[in-house]
């Protein structure tokens, strides 16, 4: 029972935290970042992509999707990372939390479950600032036929799974960003290993980087039946064992 007490503490005093900060800011902006980028694309070149008879939601729900996987969501887990525990670095309160009789493990499993919902709540906002879009476009271009559509099983299903996906690199850089009190270290290695994913995504060995596990689960397709759910298993997995392992390395180590 204890163990339940130490943990609902620790989220108490982690939503205390973020209230000042503009980690929930950041939750909000990178995914209105990738639809408003697909809306303004689509609003100002649809013609040449939507026409009578198509769903205009494939291409646009396309766009969405694949900018999020490939680019932003793994930018914006780093930065994400980087940025909450920053409140703590830059205050040099880690060794103090450390030093409060409650268990380490506490301490760094509230932060990972806190950044876990924060990049929950970056896929909610996915999906309804994608809907939102599309009703605008609806409104506003008519003859895209945006009203006449829907494909929000799709939709909502791809940012739950790519949510699940991305757990491993999740577990990841809550790592690094806690062991590490420099900013760009965490952020740069997020950086990196976004733009190596990319460049070398056509090779087998790439399918191994949990940075690239959300857009392999979606296989480049919008059939439900052609994703990978492999990726999700694997990124749970991952997540578990991250955590884990990071919080016993950072419980019997001073690092700060």
């Amino acid at each position: 029972m204890s163990t339940f007490n130490d943990l609902y503490r620790g989220l108490a005093m982690e939503k205390i935290k973020i209230k000042r900060t503009f980690v929930i800011w950041l939750a909000l902006f990178a995914p209105a970042f990738v639809v408003i980028t697909a809306f303004v694309a689509a609003y100002t070149d649809g013609d040449r992509f939507y026409g009578p008879g198509i769903n205009p939601w494939v291409n646009f729900s396309g766009h969405v999707l694949v900018g999020w996987a490939l680019f932003v969501f793994p930018i914006y887990v780093a930065l994400q990372s980087a940025l909450y525990a920053a409140v703590e670095h830059n205050n040099r309160a880690f060794g103090y939390l450390f030093s409060l009789p409650v268990p380490k493990w506490s301490i760094y499993a509230s932060k990972l479950l806190v950044l876990t919902a924060l990049v929950g709540l970056s896929h909610v906002a996915l999906y309804g600032f994608a809907e939102g879009a599309g009703w605008l476009l609806g409104v506003l271009k008519p003859h895209y036929g945006f009203q006449h559509y829907t494909l929000r099983e799709v939709l909502s299903r791809a940012a739950l799974w790519m949510f699940l996906a991305g757990w491993g690199m999740i577990a990841i850089q809550m790592y690094v960003a806690t062991r590490f009190s420099s900013f760009i270290i965490p952020a740069g290695i997020g950086l990196f290993a976004t733009m190596a994913g990319a460049i070398s995504r056509g090779f087998a060995a790439s399918r191994f980087s949990p940075y690239l596990w959300p857009i392999c689960f979606l296989n480049n397709s919008l059939e439900l039946k052609d994703w990978h759910y492999l990726y999700v298993l694997l990124s749970i997995a991952a997540y578990v064992t991250c955590a884990v392992a990071g919080g016993m390395v950072l419980s019997r180590k001073n690092i700060w």
